[in-house]
């Protein structure tokens, strides 16, 4: 074949070229919508997908808390030195003198607020499964986070931060997720019980799914079974930080079930110190604050009017923070805590009692300043009083009462009246999660 021969064999037709320009358009077409499309889709997609760590303070309340990580070494911590890189795949240990606190917060804004708080009790350890936060504000994505509890027990408590949180406690029987208020999870070797001490939660598994309310528990047994809702212990208290606050004498009647706001300063002219209600970081508190001299007393208080001779069990649960004081410990005496509890009741002979819990931040305790208040200015029982960190969440439990107060025989027979108060001459403090739960 010659050169001519070969030319005219490939030579394109007109057709065949016009044909040809017609799939390059078309596929440049379809690779432009397609690039127009995906790109943004992909992009979207990431803003809406992608995440970071959700931020966690972990603070030990007494005791060493142990942190251990697949790939890192364990790190154990002590009160006062709170740990804040607590990532997903950490597992917190206590043993049976520790407790320890969590606190999940929002990353992204100047005045972060607190999504969840965490309190894990002795003998507990907990898994961190998932703790993640959209990276983007435009993310219609909740913050996510998922707790697996292997033993023990924990109590969670949902904060109202400012993006949708889908907090999930899981445990070898099965898992509930916090829809609002606070749960507790006890994990034992043959059932977990979640209880709803506020609020309302999903608990079950793929046996089923039962909807808990305030009081009420369910358990999840070794054969999958969900038992509930069931009765739980119920809570004698009021919501204190909604309702009105009257101002009231403390010896003056009010009528049972309503919180009112009392002071005393022992020099006329001083300031009496404020209570305010407030919100702290995704938390609604009661805030109490003072400055001067000279002693005085600033605090709520509430009639109760409880009989209690049928209960078992009577525990008392609330969160703190110490913000200020300026008395040592709690005084020469023991009675200038920053933040006193009085739980004032008639025994069952009927006379007088009462139960009385201090907290301080400052000071060493020393023959000057006694570790509790002293018999010659308060009977027993004498309370050690608890030392917290110093602007730092601090959660008390008072462990059954019924039966402390039993063994030093003076058992409860009705409770009378509640009184939480901060002493002393200046003092800043706040408090949350107070609860008194009876369970008869």
């Amino acid at each position: 074949m010659n050169s001519g021969d070969f030319a005219s064999a490939t030579r394109w037709t007109e057709a065949q070229v016009q044909r040809l320009a017609w799939i390059i358009l078309l596929l440049s077409f379809v690779t432009c919508v397609g690039l127009s499309v995906l790109i943004p889709w992909q992009v979207l997609t990431y803003l809406r997908t992608s995440h970071i760590g959700t931020p966690a303070r972990v603070s030990a309340l007494s005791g060493v808390l142990r942190l251990e990580h697949p790939e890192r070494e364990p790190v154990a911590i002590t009160p006062g030195t709170p740990y804040s890189r607590l990532t997903e795949g950490d597992l917190l240990i206590t043993d049976a003198q520790s407790q320890g606190l969590v606190i999940f917060s929002e990353p992204q804004f100047s005045a972060p607020q607190d999504l969840a708080a965490v309190q894990i009790y002795p003998n507990t350890q907990v898994e961190v499964r998932y703790a993640r936060y959209p990276r983007f504000g435009i993310s219609p994505e909740p913050a996510r986070i998922t707790l697996y509890v292997r033993a023990g027990r924990i109590r969670v408590i949902r904060l109202e931060g400012q993006r949708a949180l889908e907090l999930v406690i899981q445990t070898p029987h099965g898992q509930a997720e916090v829809l609002s208020g606070a749960l507790a999870a006890e994990v034992q070797n043959d059932r977990t019980d979640f209880t709803v001490r506020s609020g309302e939660a999903r608990v079950g598994n793929s046996a089923g799914i039962r909807t808990l309310k305030s009081d009420q528990r369910a358990r999840i047994g070794l054969d999958g079974r969900v038992e509930g809702p069931l009765g739980a212990g119920r809570n004698l208290l009021p919501d204190l930080f909604r309702a009105p606050l009257p101002e009231r004498n403390v010896e003056e009647p009010v009528p049972p079930g309503q919180w009112a706001i009392f002071r005393f300063v022992k020099q006329p002219g001083e300031s009496p110190g404020k209570v305010a209600q407030d919100s702290e970081a995704g938390r609604r508190v009661l805030a109490i604050s003072r400055s001067g001299f000279d002693h005085a007393q600033t605090g709520v208080f509430l009639l109760l009017n409880q009989d209690v001779r049928d209960f078992r069990s009577l525990q008392l649960h609330i969160t703190l923070k110490i913000l200020f004081q300026d008395v040592a410990v709690c005084g020469v005496v023991g009675t200038e805590c920053p933040l006193m509890i009085r739980l004032e009741y008639k025994d069952i002979n009927g006379n007088d009692r009462q139960w009385l819990q201090g907290f301080y931040a400052i000071g060493e305790v020393s023959p000057q300043t006694p570790e509790s208040c002293l018999p010659q200015v308060c009977p027993p029982p004498y309370n050690v009083h608890v030392r917290v960190p110093l602007r730092e969440w601090y959660t008390f439990d008072s462990g059954n009462l019924m039966e402390s107060l039993r063994a030093i025989g003076a058992p409860p027979a009705t409770l009378t009246r509640l009184r939480i108060y901060a002493s002393g001459h200046s003092y800043s403090v706040m408090f949350s999660e107070l609860e008194l739960i009876g369970e008869e």
